[in-house]
């Protein structure tokens, strides 16, 4: 493949990515984005994403995005929830699409292939392709050009699942002037600002009755919080290996039955002629082959017809040294020829490929091995604990869950079993309890203290997998719900019951005003009503960043007909928005580029169904005490 790479230098494929979709890649390997570390933060099907991935990705985002953080404290936490969530949501995407790609079987020639990484500029030199530097890049990510050149494959199988999205995609001429007309028109609306403030009688007064009505309608908000003493046990891996003994003879017994595991796979050091087809015809290199295998027969110098004849200028350079290989590392005729040669210093018979005709040389073999267990008893040390430590948390778990059963009341039996002391919280708020207690600031085990299960019958909780945790706990004890005294919020009661009528008086207000103007009322009539001035706003566009969405959103779902609409822009805060004119916007844009924008939004819409579609069908499983 590489060399067929040196040797095109022209054609090339345009791919249009229609959506955010997360898919990037430069110099690292589309399974290590799913993979690293142990801990997952998602499953698609079968394939895992891992915390390292998710990360990486976010880091990336979040640096991007970096001037668009809320100075905020808590809003900045938010906004940095919401972002990692989006990031995961392209990564399950993007495994999704992938699948159906596989599913469906498309195929990419390797003439694409190979015009594709010509095409990559970071491949590039002096704005030519340049395969030193390819190799190199490559080499210092640690990347075999036959990893990557597998991996660019599932990655152009990807982009032609799009590519045939937009394929697919069509509009008339008349349709584009339509969503032409649509997307550059320009409204102009007035804007009346209400707050329930404008509408509260600060004079009136409140019968006893009034307010104590209220008091017992709405007991839950004066509230105190409750306190629980909860009582907990906490077994994790780490335990587990520190009570974990063995012997030496132990180790050896292991390293006996798993020695496959250990085994270091035969290598060969290779060196090869090559003729490309693309540098002369299949005909003449077939006659060319045969001719220089007659000259190593008799017994001319391998190197010396490197030199010679060898289209492969890298390995040229080396005598033809291809370095040391591995089974299945090359294609599938080179692989055999190169280890189906018998001694070292002896030669292939000739190998035919699509690419051209090549002739190998064993120059060196390093046989396959079982290292001595001396060698690596410290491997085999942590791959036994860590069998021993899989076998014995899944036994401990079936048991824990048996004991916690048998014995729903009490923690004590699991106590003694696990030999790991209960901890208590003591009586307090929640709030304060997981302050002190961090494990219990997970929101699989909070999910479990609200169950009826423990929070309502006081039973055990399930054992409960937190990161490399098992948490078993129970409600022990819980204070009454307690209530602030009524004398102690009279004055909070007043205030909630003048607010809440003068709520309810401003809806009743903007329903009366919005029925006045779809019976013809002038703006006018309505801003001495309420004695308060509408701000009027000219020729808005869709794309409009200096109002808030909401506005604007409602502003362009009103007609002529219904043309006043009212939203909550606060706690007890309204919008009335009453449209005034819809004007046709005009465009710089030529009917090419028009047409190229509403096909992509098109495509958009299109992969958007698709993917929620494919979403629907496949076993998605988020684990979000990982996040």
């Amino acid at each position: 493949m590489l060399q067929n790479i040196r040797d095109r230098s022209t054609g090339w494929l345009a791919y249009v990515i229609v959506i955010g979709i997360s898919i990037p890649f430069a110099l690292w390997g589309i399974d290590q984005y799913f993979t690293g570390t142990n801990i997952d933060v998602a499953k698609v099907n079968e394939t895992k994403i891992s915390l390292e991935r998710l990360d990486n990705e976010y880091q990336d985002r979040l640096q991007e995005m970096q001037t668009l953080i809320s100075e905020n404290q808590e809003e900045a936490e938010l906004q940095k929830k919401i972002i990692k969530r989006t990031v995961l949501d392209e990564l399950i995407d993007s495994v999704i699409v992938r699948e159906f790609v596989r599913t469906n079987k498309f195929k990419i020639s390797e003439n694409q292939l190979i015009s594709d990484i010509k095409n990559n500029k970071i491949f590039h030199t002096n704005n030519k392709f340049n395969p030193k530097r390819y190799e190199k890049l490559l080499e210092s990510q640690g990347i075999k050009t036959t990893e990557y050149e597998k991996i660019r494959l599932s990655e152009l199988k990807t982009l032609q699942f799009y590519n045939n999205i937009v394929a697919s995609t069509f509009l008339t001429t008349q349709q584009i002037q339509d969503l032409k007309k649509l997307k550059y028109q320009t409204r102009s609306f007035k804007l009346l600002s209400l707050s329930y403030k404008d509408f509260k009688n600060e004079k009136k007064i409140y019968t006893q009755k009034e307010k104590k009505d209220f008091y017992i309608k709405y007991k839950n908000i004066f509230s105190l919080p409750e306190k629980y003493d909860i009582e907990y046990l906490v077994y994790n891996k780490k335990i587990l290996r520190e009570q974990l003994s063995f012997s030496n003879d132990n180790l050896e017994n292991y390293y006996k039955e798993n020695q496959f595991k250990y085994i270091i796979p035969e290598k060969r050091k290779i060196s090869q002629i090559f003729l490309s087809n693309i540098k002369s015809s299949k005909i003449s290199n077939g006659e060319l082959i045969k001719e220089i295998l007659e000259k190593l027969k008799q017994g001319e110098s391998f190197e010396s017809l490197v030199v010679k004849y060898s289209d492969d200028k890298l390995s040229n350079k080396k005598q033809g040294n291809i370095g040391w290989i591995s089974r299945n590392e090359l294609t599938e005729e080179i692989n055999n020829a190169a280890f189906n040669i018998n001694k070292v210093n002896s030669i292939s018979n000739i190998v035919e490929t699509s690419q051209g005709f090549y002739i190998l040389k064993l120059s060196d073999i390093k046989e396959a091995k079982i290292p001595n267990f001396n060698d690596i008893e410290n491997i085999v040390k942590i791959d036994y604990e860590n069998s021993q430590i899989q076998n014995r948390y899944e036994t401990i778990f079936e048991d824990v869950s048996n004991l916690l059963y048998e014995n729903p009341n009490s923690l004590d039996k699991v106590e003694d079993y696990l030999s790991v002391k209960k901890v208590s919280t003591n009586l307090n708020t929640l709030s304060k309890i997981k302050k002190e207690h961090k494990i219990l600031n997970n929101e699989k085990v909070l999910n479990a203290l609200r169950s009826d299960q423990v929070y309502v019958d006081n039973y055990n909780s399930l054992p409960l997998e937190v990161k490399d945790s098992i948490v078993m706990l129970r409600i022990k004890n819980k204070s009454e719900k307690e209530y602030k005294k009524y004398n102690s919020v009279e004055k909070e009661i007043e205030s909630l019951i003048s607010t809440e009528n003068a709520i309810l008086k401003m809806k009743d207000t903007i329903t009366n005003i919005e029925n006045k103007i779809l019976n013809g009322s002038n703006i006018k009539e309505i801003e001495n009503l309420v004695n308060k001035k509408s701000t009027y706003y000219s020729s808005i566009e869709r794309t409009n960043n200096e109002l808030p969405a909401t506005i604007i959103s409602n502003v362009f779902n009103l007609t002529r007909e219904k043309n006043v609409t009212s939203i909550e822009s606060g706690t007890g805060n309204f919008e009335l928005i009453v449209l005034d004119k819809i004007e046709n916007g005009e465009t710089d844009l030529s009917q090419k580029s028009l047409k190229t924008m509403f096909y992509n939004e098109q495509a958009n819409s299109i992969l958007y169904s698709l993917i929620q579609s494919l979403r629907e069908q496949a076993d998605i499983k988020i684990y979000p005490e990982n996040l």
